[in-house]
């Protein structure tokens, strides 16, 4: 099993370590069976090859603080893939290269995607400093599918250098969620669209429903006057492609007592990629955000509207609910629902009460 410092990240099913040279074993089972290379039998590697690559990934962690990592089923505590995230420094500039393999016995039980989406969505919090991307072949679907609802999206091909004659790799990149301090007119119609396009998909935004477009305008024009004045920090997040995806506000007054506060609205995600890991990408890359922009600030709040089932969302992203007021909302006839704050440290460490460390 794990040692607590070996382990990297966690979630619902998998545990995710650092890797050790007694890992040799595993690393051989896992990456010499012919069930995983159906779609390019000639990219399995020979046990002398596992073992230096094996090497390679611990010493990767020692240089530079990530890497490939043994995946366990948290149930049973057995090694049943490898993955991880790389620094990678060839084809072009630095980024991180997503990797995921699992045993053929662990295939179908969606553990590539749970461990792809968690990966890329700590990557988006932790190391917005470098692109994350995957190479998959293209008849590798499952990969490719993994690699899309994990938010990734394709960006073009490229010619494997040990397999030229080979069918060009799909190159795949995750969007990037960055500030921004200045908005123009163009940028506004942007951010408008997008709202409105969640307000008719049915989103809880600051709306009950599908709102007049002169409202919605209204809303975002408050909003930007106050990033305009410094009292809120504006985040977005594109495609590779420039496309606009989600956005959110940080709302934060540099004055006592919520100096150390800053307080998360108008969290969106484009409807068009729902279901793609894009709203934990967006979280993740707005606390990244708020970390760069604001580093005085140490707590993060939001609130949302009960009834959504975002709740459990929050939660896998390292928030706690921190209160909660039944039926203090409502929608219009008998539909009432809670109002539920949530919070969390900026440096992802337990809240403690009373203001005690």
């Amino acid at each position: 099993m794990s040692e607590p410092g070996d382990v990297w990240l966690t979630t619902s099913r998998l545990v995710l370590r650092r890797p050790r040279q007694a890992d040799l074993g595993d690393y051989v089972r896992l990456h010499t069976d012919p069930r995983g290379y159906r779609h390019k039998p000639a990219a399995m590697p020979s046990p002398a090859q596992c073992e230096e690559r094996l090497a390679h990934d611990v010493a990767g962690w020692e240089d530079e603080g990530i890497g490939y990592v043994a995946v366990l089923a948290r149930d049973s505590g057995r090694v049943i893939g490898w993955a991880g995230l790389r620094v990678e420094r060839e084809h072009g500039p630095a980024h991180l290269n997503l990797y995921f393999r699992l045993g053929p016995e662990s295939h179908g039980l969606g553990y590539g995607r749970e461990l792809a989406r968690a990966l890329v969505g700590w990557a988006a919090e932790h190391r917005p400093d470098l692109p994350v991307t995957a190479t998959v072949a293209p008849v590798n679907a499952a990969s490719l599918a993994t690699c899309r609802a994990a938010g990734l999206f394709e960006i073009g091909r490229r010619v494997h250098p040990l397999f030229p004659d080979d069918e060009p790799d799909v190159i795949l990149e995750l969007p990037a969620v960055r500030p921004v301090s200045h908005v123009d007119d163009d940028l506004r119609e942007e951010l408008l669209d997008l709202w409105v396009a969640v307000n008719d998909s049915g989103g809880a935004v600051g709306f009950v429903g599908s709102a007049p477009r002169n409202d919605v305008g209204a809303r975002l024009d408050g909003h930007l006057a106050r990033v305009g004045r410094g009292e809120s920090v504006l985040g977005l997040m594109r495609d590779p492609t420039g496309v606009l995806r989600g956005m959110g506000f940080w709302d934060h007054l540099d004055r006592l007592p919520l100096a150390r506060t800053a307080t998360l609205l108008r969290f969106m995600v484009d409807p068009a990629v729902q279901g793609r890991n894009l709203g934990r990408v967006l979280l993740g890359g707005l606390v990244a955000v708020v970390r760069s922009e604001r580093p005085d600030v140490e707590v993060l709040r939001l609130d949302y509207r009960g009834g959504t089932g975002v709740g459990h969302f929050y939660e896998s992203c390292g928030w706690t609910e921190v209160g909660r007021v039944p039926r203090s909302l409502w929608l219009g006839g008998d539909d009432y629902r809670d109002d539920v704050e949530m919070a969390r440290r900026v440096d992802g460490s337990a809240l403690v009460a009373d203001g005690r460390r």
